[in-house]
């Protein structure tokens, strides 16, 4: 199963049957219904509706009386996070408002982001100008649920995607370190203090990543252009094993290999969305190379 006609899919989360994710150059976030006749992609908010420029990471508030929480996004070109009112069939009830302002800890754009089931979101950030400096760390952005903000001691370079483990602990794949790091942060805490972080290799531009329910970690390759299976327990030199990279495109005028951005697997049902677009990120803004793939993990080598 395939949806095309993307720019830039990321941030891909499964909720109530349905994938949400950012089209990240078209300034939208959808939801494709694999719950509903005909499979329909609904944009739930857009640039023209509120909703940012470019939306990264997202999430959701807890809900209550059998509506669902709020829908936060990530506003990446305005360092923010944006809260979007959802009502009980999950469409957009209201005009975005702003969640938390991130430009007073944030120099460069933010960008993914985990949001726990209390609401606590853990928002990433470039730290650097990837196409002008040289790669630097940078914290993550602790949002509370009623919007406040703090930092962690502990640094990334380039913190993307982002996933909590069974045992707690809060992965992070750092795009140009070539790792994903194990961060624990101690629950009582209310600062950065006491926080562990454990990395491991995890290939060439780790970008998006999704935890199975078995514990099998899977990595988007960005600048692999693959999809790959890590061993969290291997050495620190050890390549990741590839389980899935998509043929280049052929013809017309997004011909070229895809990059692997992001992935999500869908609890134990085996399924895993895979979401790719032109290696050329200058060709995907221009020209709707991006797609989503549903693949099984049961067949994927």
């Amino acid at each position: 199963m395939m949806l095309d006609g993307l720019g830039f899919p990321e941030a891909l989360r499964w909720r109530d049957g349905a994938l949400w994710f950012s089209d990240m150059f078209r300034s939208r976030v959808v939801r494709w219904r694999l719950d509903a006749p005909g499979f329909p992609a609904e944009t739930v908010i857009d640039a023209a509706t509120g909703g940012p420029a470019m939306p990264g990471g997202l999430g959701w508030l807890p809900g209550d009386d059998g509506h669902p929480g709020d829908l936060l996004v990530v506003d990446c070109l305005e360092r923010r996070v944006l809260r979007v009112p959802l009502d009980a069939a999950g469409r957009a009830a209201g005009a975005p408002l702003v969640h938390a302002d991130l430009s007073a800890v944030m120099s460069h754009s933010a960008n993914d982001m985990h949001v726990d089931p209390d609401g606590t979101a853990w928002v990433g950030g470039y730290g650097f100008d990837p196409e002008a400096d040289e790669p630097v760390a940078s914290p993550l952005v602790r949002v509370h649920p009623d919007g406040g903000i703090d930092v962690t001691e502990a640094t990334f370079v380039f913190p993307n995607g982002c996933e909590r483990d069974a045992s707690g602990a809060l992965l992070v794949a750092e795009t140009f370190a070539d790792r994903v790091s194990a961060f624990v942060m101690p629950a009582a805490s209310h600062g950065a203090d006491g926080a562990e972080v454990v990395r491991f290799a995890a290939g060439s531009g780790p970008d998006g990543l999704s935890i199975a329910p078995d514990g099998t970690v899977y990595v988007a390759l960005a600048f692999a252009g693959a999809l790959a299976r890590v061993d969290r327990g291997a050495a620190a030199d050890a390549e990741p094993a590839i389980v899935y990279r998509p043929e280049p495109i052929a013809t017309g005028p997004g011909a070229g290999p895809l990059g692997v951005y992001d992935c999500a697997v869908l609890g134990d049902t085996g399924r895993i969305a895979v979401a790719m677009a032109s290696l050329d990120e200058p060709l995907a803004e221009r020209v709707d190379t991006g797609r989503i793939v549903i693949l099984d993990r049961k067949t994927l080598s």
